[in-house]
């Protein structure tokens, strides 16, 4: 996931790339940051990244402009503006802005605005994995698979229009998936948390399956729910 900062002032520049860093250091986050000095530097790089925060007033080209022209070629961009006047931030609608920073910036509020903005991307669209599986490769929709079940060393890929099986861990599947919303609900099960219908009592519904929660992961399985109905509604 890339992530743009556009800031004319060298030291504030300095500051939120650090903050990216920091944040990339506490989570493991696969994140790369880039910095520009103007909106006129950036707009050049128009589809380049995932996450840009902007300052709104800059001297060659400003915050607004920049954002005016890469909306006309990239609808998918998360656009954060960062100013020192509150009142600039209704503008940002004009360019379906996710949100704004109020200058001077603090690490946490930085950080609760950068996960608002990785949740949007994370939501944006679904990616495809490779699978291979029966001696054929497959590309796979993260939002087409239900859940993942480990049985007899084999690992079955449940989605919704079949089940692939596939050599290798559970493990290693959910740190691929780790981007995309899954978690696991007992040893044996890693469930894609967009398709949950319920959770009732031990078990949850998805799909049409209903899976065991196992006592040792059910605390974090349904930390894991919350946070991404949570995140949702945001």
């Amino acid at each position: 996931m890339r992530i743009a900062i556009v800031e004319d002032n060298a030291e504030v520049r300095a500051q939120l790339a650090d903050f990216v860093q920091r944040y990339i250091s506490e989570t493991a986050s696969p994140l790369q940051v880039e910095t520009f000095g103007d909106g006129a530097a950036i707009v050049p790089y128009q589809g380049g990244f995932d996450i840009i925060f902007m300052d709104i007033e800059m001297p060659e080209l400003g915050g607004m402009a920049a954002a005016e022209r890469i909306r006309a070629v990239d609808q998918d961009v998360v656009l954060v503006f960062v100013t020192n006047m509150a009142q600039y931030a209704i503008h940002g609608y004009a360019v379906d802005a996710l949100d704004f920073v109020l200058k001077p910036v603090n690490y946490y509020q930085f950080k609760v605005k950068l996960e608002r903005a990785i949740r949007r991307v994370q939501r944006r669209g679904s990616t495809q994995i490779t699978l291979q599986t029966m001696g054929t490769l497959r590309l796979v929709d993260t939002a087409e698979i239900l859940y993942l079940e480990t049985r007899n060393r084999m690992l079955y890929y449940h989605t919704t229009a079949e089940v692939l099986p596939v050599r290798g861990s559970l493990q290693n599947a959910e740190k691929l998936l780790a981007p995309y919303h899954f978690a696991r609900c007992n040893q044996c099960y890693l469930v894609n948390l967009r398709h949950i219908k319920a959770v009732q009592d031990d078990f949850v519904l998805v799909g049409q399956d209903r899976l065991e929660i196992s006592r040792r992961q059910r605390s974090a399985f349904m930390a894991a729910v919350a946070a991404y109905v949570g995140g949702a509604l945001v």
